[in-house]
């Protein structure tokens, strides 16, 4: 299968592209710098030049393809356009493919709402997006609303990897500002929970859906509920050899204020439920030790054993 992807080179884009290529697709992958193209090439993919804020300058030179994985994604303001403008140029032409194109769209669990003591949520739990992130809402229904286009959702839940290509992802801020100034702040709250996956996890998750899944399905892709906020911070600094680390519990409003408005998804309290990807795609995550996990990331980033 020839599968174009954007975000390659990033957190979850760079261990779909692992798998992609383990599995013997041919990947081409959208680059926006030499040094993108150069990491791609190295990982198997084959670069194609330009960047997701001007599809218009590199559309054209789109081969044909079978399948789309979308994995590119910041956090800034203008993300909504970004997002809108590039659909607006990649659908048409997918629409101009030989066949049906399978079109992979990553959503995002921060669209589900906060769940309550003992409740679970699943796929059939209507969305409550936070604000800053409706755009993905209004993507998901273009590609699901789409009849040219075999569309398929992915909802990761909060994304960590454990040092491969130099990612640690959900993680990251924390681990860095215990080891710059023995502090790691905990925002909305000790109690707080988020759902977590692995990377390689996910990456498994994105490609049984590319195969197997029917047109219009979603699936939420979550290994890990019920780990708090402070335990995660403590599990960093007991693996990270954090001496006398302090804790700082912040709102979710001062996140805000000193992150961006998106920063009221590390305050979203929520247990969600991945069992019909594991029903109907067979997927069984393999990270389901965070603890380990965390002690993974030291080793791969310190050298610590």
């Amino acid at each position: 299968m020839r599968v174009f992807i954007t975000g390659g080179t990033g957190l979850i884009g760079s261990a779909i592209i692992d798998k992609l290529i383990k599995k013997d697709h041919h990947v081409i992958a959208l680059a926006r710098s030499s040094a993108s193209a150069s990491k791609l090439r190295v990982a198997g993919a084959s670069p194609l030049m330009g960047d997701i804020t001007t599809p218009q300058n590199w559309i054209t030179a789109l081969p044909d393809i079978d399948a789309v994985i979308h994995a590119a994604c910041d956090f800034s303001d203008q993300m909504p356009r970004i997002d809108a403008n590039l659909l607006d140029h990649l659908i048409p032409t997918l629409h101009r493919m030989p066949g049906t194109v399978r079109f992979v769209y990553t959503g995002g669990v921060w669209s589900y709402p906060e769940t309550k003591p003992g409740q679970i949520a699943d796929e059939t739990v209507p969305f409550a997006s936070l604000p800053d992130f409706d755009w993905m809402i209004a993507g998901i229904n273009r590609i699901l609303g789409d009849e040219k286009l075999h569309g398929i959702i992915i909802h990761p839940g909060c994304v960590y990897a454990t040092g491969r290509h130099g990612h640690i992802g959900l993680f990251h801020r924390a681990i860095t500002s215990g080891q710059s100034d023995k502090r790691i702040t905990i925002v909305g709250g000790d109690d707080i929970n988020q759902p977590m996956v692995h990377t390689d996890d996910l990456a498994d998750l994105y490609y049984r859906a590319l195969i197997n899944a029917k047109a219009g399905s979603s699936y939420i892709g979550v290994a890990i509920n019920g780990v708090s906020n402070k335990t995660v911070a403590e599990l960093i600094a007991k693996h990270f050899a954090i001496a006398e680390c302090r804790f700082e519990t912040i709102s979710k409003q001062t996140a805000m204020d000193r992150l961006g408005n998106w920063a009221a998804g590390l305050a979203h309290h929520q247990h969600v439920s991945s069992a019909k990807a594991m029903r109907e795609l067979g997927w069984k995550p393999k990270h389901l030790d965070i603890d380990q996990d965390i002690k993974a990331s030291a080793a791969a980033l310190t050298g610590q054993s």
